[in-house]
């Protein structure tokens, strides 16, 4: 799955552009994956590298359920993120609510970082808060 080919209509939409595997495992290689440090990717796409950073952890003699549930990734097109859990997975289905807790689809400018489980919410009144974080984004361009 590495780079997914996307009608350039979209591509011109939404900016999407999807790394090659090579790029993102010379970019990643010099990275200590010992540590349960978390990995974020604010714009996950189909998870290229957080798809290579679980790989790291495994390596590194970090179990993969374990590995799996330091992996965190926010992206702004749903299809992505299914492709993007469906990678982290590695067809372990039973940890499916791992990645559907902590791979999101949102705003990565607007999103909290505070990763919900399934059916919870991030906040009691959610729509204040959204308007919270909608004047507070507006204000950082003035």
């Amino acid at each position: 799955m590495s780079g997914v080919d996307r009608e350039q209509s979209r591509i011109k939409s939404t900016g999407e552009v999807f790394t090659p595997t090579d790029l993102v495992q010379e970019r990643i290689d010099p990275i200590d994956f010992n540590s349960l440090i978390p990995v974020v990717d604010i714009a996950a796409g189909d998870g290229q590298f957080l798809g290579e950073a679980l790989i790291k952890r495994v390596e590194a003699g970090i179990d993969f359920e374990t590995a799996l549930s330091t992996i965190y990734g926010v992206d702004l097109m749903q299809d992505n993120v299914e492709l993007c859990r469906e990678r982290l997975l590695c067809g372990r289905e039973d940890l499916k609510h791992i990645v559907e807790q902590n791979i999101v689809c949102a705003d990565s400018l607007r999103y909290t970082y505070k990763f919900a489980g399934p059916g919870e919410k991030l906040y009691e009144d959610e729509e204040s808060q959204q308007e919270e974080f909608d004047e507070h984004f507006n204000t950082l361009f003035e």
